[in-house]
């Protein structure tokens, strides 16, 4: 096996440390998400995508033990010559995963056990990259989902320039920030990956917090793509139809798309019309949802709602320096300090603004940012009329490209004139002397549309999908109903928020974890069982659904009327609830933990926190039981006591993955006890060594894999000799047919996987679906045909015979993979 010399990898780890460096440094309003696209396409090239590091469980492969792109990228660069790198990979270590992407033993667990063993990865389409579809992408990555953002807005500009076309990272405008939405981002490395000025309105202004669009874009983008999101921009959602398995019934979603010539480059796709298959398809694109229009019938009735007669106008306003400020009469010359009024409220506020401008205002909101400062004004569409404005006003989307589009007209202007006015009545700065009269540039300087006009969903999440062992050629043709794979809708696309109350981020995160809930239980299903007190054996995959569909409708319910718990709602644990009072009792002047969102709705919606709240105060008065977050945080002390360097910065001793190979050449110096030999195979350490973990994705070494094939091979045999035909018929079915997310698209079961490559085979976890399969629920049988008793036994027993060969097939592969990597090494 070829070698990497030790001066090619300091030139590499030094070429990329620099590329990474700007990565990190590029956010708005000099640079956007383009920027940030192109610069990861050269830091995460074909090299980068080949490297290979030790994991708990072996070297890592990206179809049998994943390691997400961030784990590559360190174990190449380390600390780049940066103290805050350090800290930087290790908030991505803390990042909780679950399902397949759990990887026992690690200390990045904290010793916490994982949240969902039975998540079956999926391969999720979220169309839109907005906000809420990009943390959304990031938190199903997180749960070993293959995830695929589709965003078709490409900025373009002419040759003098200027702006033609609007890109998905323009829009500056700042929504605004909840506590726990601010603990989120904190969580994604929001201090590091934001500029200082960036972050004070986020992380510093407790009452008034807000975020740019743009900025909120970029800080998750580079989240995502750190932590392998597939996000292709130039690509255009345009339908899709579902199309089902003539063997399992199956339903997946075959998505017509359109992608612009780069995309097509890059992604190896033809440019133009394209399809693509996927199991989940999940609309974020935005309250006129290209998604929800083409699956209508999904979801009922979309309302279109009216609060009242309102025009929205919003105005992004040049920063003074502090001399001019002075000069136009603020004292001292600072800023005023954030606003957000409503006129029955503050009735001589907005008194003196009528009086002042002559102007009707019915809400004032006005946010400080790091390069502009931002506004919302709120008149009646008369008082418009009144002052010579057409009150002609467009949805958001279309009022920017108006603004775009009509940025030297006479409407543009006319609007310019009375909200400069209203806002110098109002004592927020604008000087009429500075470039575009105080605005900021075409098209986010100043805007009308219609902010009453609100647009709403009946459900947010539908599926309704087969058993996972069902088979036509033994059960017989589906005769349930029509089969749907999951579909949900996400953010604005699900419920357009009335904008002066910014509500769109709260309800938003809350979307977020809801939809990912749906999507990680769809085949957990004893996950009700003990709630619903429901024997595992006996609760069916109807049963399971059903309760799942209830539980999503519930969930929406909650988030439309924003029910969250009262510590969510504050972002910070109780002083004298569970967590606290047990932290305080056996830390010595505990720090409260930050408080995260999370995706179980037990954690966060009103009347389901209360229900867990008093189990836990029923299980604390047992003195050994702590709370999970306790036994967390106690797990973080200690593991940061160990690695502090107790600089002034808070410096740690970071120790990523170790790196084996970059694109087939081996970093000299492994072979050493303890390490992985040369050839990527592992050497023998100390006597107490612990054992290797079980890798995600259902990885399994030769041994394994011969082990695992032995016991299947008696257990089909038994199975195969039962005299009773459905019991045979569920017990092969709990080995062969695992729903994972390759067995999703293409179910053919463990036989066909393992004729394919014993590498796809381990990636399908074989092991954690057997657990989830039941008897064969009557319900299920009664729709199936009886068929011939020894024909089934027959069919089954060449199924059985043509899985063994296979299996036997890959063993043989892993061996002869084995000797070669080892000649290698020797």
């Amino acid at each position: 096996m070829a070698m990497i010399s030790m001066q090619d990898l300091e030139d590499l780890a030094e070429e990329k440390s620099k590329l990474f460096a700007k990565f990190l440094e590029t956010q708005p309003p000099l640079e956007n998400g383009e920027d940030l696209l192109r610069l990861w396409e050269e830091i995460y090239d074909e090299d980068m995508q080949k490297v290979v590091v030790k994991t708990e469980c072996g070297p890592s492969d990206d179809a049998t033990n994943l390691v997400f792109p961030y784990e590559k990228l360190q174990a190449v660069i380390k600390d780049g010559g940066n103290w805050k790198w350090p800290r930087m990979w290790q908030k991505f270590d803390e990042l909780e995963r679950r399902g397949p992407a759990y990887r026992e033993g690690e200390r990045l667990n904290f010793k916490m056990p994982n949240k969902n063993p039975n998540i079956l990865p999926m391969r999720v389409l979220i169309v839109g990259g907005g906000p809420v579809g990009m943390r959304l992408a990031i938190e199903l990555s997180l749960g070993g989902h293959d995830v695929t953002v589709f965003e078709k807005r490409r900025e373009r500009k002419n040759e003098a320039g200027e702006l033609e076309t609007l890109g998905f990272t323009n829009r500056i405008n700042r929504p605004h920030m909840w506590p726990f939405v601010r603990n989120d981002l904190a969580k994604l490395n929001g201090k590091d990956f934001m500029s200082r000025q960036a972050c004070y309105p986020v992380f510093t202004e407790p009452d008034t917090s807000s975020i740019g669009i743009d900025e909120l874009q970029c800080l998750l983008l580079k989240n995502a793509l750190l932590l392998g999101v597939s996000f292709r921009l130039g690509v255009g959602y345009d339908n899709a139809k579902i199309r089902t398995d003539p063997t399992s019934m199956r339903p997946t979603w075959e998505v017509e798309c359109t992608y612009d010539e780069h995309a097509a480059e890059k992604f190896g796709m033809q440019k133009g019309k394209n399809k693509q298959v996927f199991d989940c398809l999940i609309g974020c694109d935005g309250p006129r949802s290209t998604v929800r229009d083409t699956q209508s019938k999904h979801f009922g009735n979309i309302e279109k709602r009216k609060f009242q007669d309102c025009v929205g106008i919003v105005a992004n306003v040049r920063k003074c320096t502090r001399k001019r400020l002075k000069e136009l009469g603020f004292e001292y010359g600072q800023e005023p300090g954030d606003m957000n009024r409503t006129k029955m409220v503050f009735k001589d506020f907005f008194k003196q603004i009528n009086q002042k401008a002559d102007a009707d205002i019915e809400n004032l909101i006005y946010y400080k940012a790091s390069h502009h400062n931002y506004t919302i004004l709120v008149p009646k569409r008369q008082d418009l009329i009144k002052h010579g404005l057409s009150g002609k006003v467009y949805h958001f989307a279309a009022g920017r490209e108006q603004a775009a589009n009509d940025a030297r007209g006479e409407e543009k202007a006319k609007l310019k004139v009375y909200v400069r006015r209203v806002l110098q009545a109002a004592g927020i700065p604008v000087d009429d002397q500075a470039e575009n009269g105080g605005f900021v540039d075409a098209p986010n300087d100043v805007m009308a549309f219609d902010f009453a006009e609100c647009w709403n969903t009946k459900k947010s999440i539908v599926f309704n999908l087969p058993p996972p062992e069902y088979d036509v050629s033994t059960d017989g043709p589906w005769m349930g109903r029509a089969l749907v794979p999951l579909l949900g809708l996400c953010g604005d696309a699900l419920l357009e928020p009335f904008w002066p109350m910014g509500l769109g981020l709260k309800r938003g995160w809350q979307a977020i974890m809801d939809t990912c809930y749906a999507i990680d239980n769809l085949y957990n299903r004893t996950l009700f069982c003990e709630r619903l007190a429901k024997d595992p054996n006996t609760f069916s995959w109807e049963d399971h659904y059903e309760a799942l569909k209830e539980q999503v409708a519930s969930n929406f319910e909650m988030c439309n009327r924003l029910k969250v718990s009262e510590e969510l709602g504050k972002g910070e644990y109780s002083e004298k609830g569970v967590v606290m009072t047990q932290l305080t009792k056996i830390l010595k002047d505990a720090e409260k933990p930050a408080l995260e969102v999370e995706i179980d709705p037990w954690t966060r919606y009103e009347s389901l926190a209360k229900e867990r709240g008093d189990e836990w105060k029923t299980l604390s008065k047992d003195d050994k039981w702590l709370h999970p977050r306790v036994k967390k945080a106690i797990a973080m002390k200690e593991y940061y006591d160990e690695v502090s360097k107790g600089g002034k910065h808070g410096e740690i001793q970071y120790e990523g993955k170790k790196l084996i190979s970059i694109n087939g050449k081996v970093v000299p110096g492994f072979g050493k006890a303890g390490t992985l030999g040369s050839a990527g195979t592992t050497t023998p350490a100390s006597k107490s060594s612990k054992p290797a973990a079980k890798a995600p994705f259902g990885f399994m070494n030769p041994a394994d894999l011969a082990k695992q094939a032995k016991e299947q091979q008696m257990k089909l045999a038994a199975a195969v000799m039962s005299k009773n035909g459905d019991e045979e018929r569920s017990s092969a079915d709990k080995l062969e047919r695992p729903p994972s997310s390759a067995s999703v698209a293409s179910p053919s079961g463990l036989a066909a996987a393992a004729a394919a490559s014993a590498a796809s085979l381990a990636s399908r976890g074989a092991t954690s679906m057997a657990a989830a399969m039941p008897p064969r629920p009557a319900q299920v049988s009664s729709t199936m045909s009886n068929g011939s008793s020894q024909a089934a036994r027959e069919a089954e027993l060449a199924h059985v015979r043509n899985m063994i060969a296979c299996l036997t097939q890959s063993l043989e592969a892993y061996k002869k993979a084995e000797q070669e990597l080892l000649q290698a090494g020797s």
